[in-house]
């Protein structure tokens, strides 16, 4: 019988005094995220194109950078972002150059969105889009941490920042982030070459690289030439001598993420190959996730999020190493939940749940703490 004795919070109705240091096993005695509202840091959009100049609203914040697809045709991803500022357009599947002339891309970032003209990658006519946003520091300011200046837009609560930077004699040289703590994911860009897009992810470390734009596993073979076998700080991150991240005099640009408790997380599973998939545990409910194989063979990348999929099973992926329109494998092998602390496999595809080391960077729609079903 219930005697009145509550825990250390004044949680419970025990029999006995519950002992020093053990507390209710309920959602009130969980700590408090330190971001409470995801969505004021990142959030997808979902428009129908209209070839039209015309704004987009509804992301909550002003967006610092912006990856937009068409979800309902063959066309390439696109990028833009504050620091490298409007008219200039990147696609993260292609190795090409940044479009510096992009007259009719995205025009101006807003309070709660972005304005735009026709240019095809981000409204094509009656063509569904998806952009997933994230708020940075805004146009970015100069960071000499680094033995490289470098102009960044940090988000320091929310562990993303985008850096640019130019080398001045291509060797190796450390390049100042704007975050607090060590990076987990960094993906690199030159902007004035036909180059990959190497992928830094701390579970393997900087002796490894993977490429956002190609469907091959990570590898260590040359991957000195990336990050100079050399881990990231909680103020630097270090190129090598390679021409995709550091190994001439072009412009860069790069994208930096470490995680947030509750907020966002990077990390790496082994998947089962059944239907009873893997469960990766986030602690919070996804609101976006990225998926790679690392270890062997050639699946693409996949990306899923809560607003394409708001209900539970999901299955709406895009591939940001390809062209390829949105494909719904809902009731298919690539079928998943997103739950209240994490992400569960419904599938058995090589691309998310085989016998093999996956990377992944997800980001939250609700901390687990006040996360509800879906």
């Amino acid at each position: 019988t219930a005697q009145g004795n509550q825990d250390e919070n004044d949680i419970g109705d025990f029999y006995y005094t519950p002992p020093a240091g053990y507390l209710a096993l309920c959602t009130s005695n969980l700590s408090d995220p330190s971001i409470a509202l995801p969505g004021d840091n990142f959030n997808t959009v979902l428009y129908t194109g209209d070839a039209s100049v015309r704004s987009i609203t509804g992301v909550g914040f002003q967006p610092d950078f912006i990856w937009a697809k068409s979800r309902s045709a063959v066309r390439d991803h696109v990028a833009s972002d504050a620091v490298r500022g409007v008219e200039d357009n990147l696609s993260p599947n292609t190795t090409g150059a940044a479009d510096t002339g992009a007259s009719n891309a995205i025009t101006s970032f807003d309070s709660d969105g972005w304005s735009m003209g026709s240019d095809g990658l981000w409204n094509a006519n009656t063509e569904t889009f998806v952009a997933w946003n994230w708020k940075g520091g805004g146009s970015g300011s100069a960071n000499t941490d680094g033995t490289l200046a470098s102009t960044v837009s940090a988000n320091t609560t929310a562990g993303f920042s985008i850096v640019a930077y130019t080398p001045t004699t291509g060797s190796a040289t450390t390049v100042g982030h704007g975050l607090s703590q060590k990076p987990d994911l960094i993906i690199v860009k030159d902007r004035e070459a036909s180059t990959n897009w190497p992928v830094y992810q701390s579970p393997q470390g900087a002796t490894y690289v993977v490429w956002l734009d190609d469907n091959s596993a990570s590898t260590s073979s040359g991957a000195t030439g990336y990050w100079n076998d050399t881990e990231p700080t909680a103020s630097v991150f270090t190129v090598g001598d390679s021409s995709q991240t550091g190994g001439n005099t072009n412009d860069y640009i790069s994208y930096v993420f470490h995680s947030v408790e509750g907020y966002s997380k990077v990390g790496s599973y082994t998947g089962n190959s059944s239907a009873d998939g893997t469960f990766i545990y986030t602690g919070f409910r996804p609101a976006m996730c990225i998926l790679k194989r690392i270890t062997d063979g050639t699946d693409s990348w996949v990306i899923y999020d809560n607003k394409r999929d708001p209900y539970n099973v999901g299955g709406r992926y895009l591939r940001p190493n390809e062209n390829t329109a949105e494909v719904d494998g809902t009731s298919s092998n690539m079928a998943f939940d997103f739950v209240s602390n994490g992400l569960k496999f419904r599938g058995t595809s090589g691309a998310q749940n085989g016998t093999v080391t996956y990377l992944y960077y997800a980001i939250a729609e609700s901390p687990f703490k006040t996360a509800n079903a879906r």
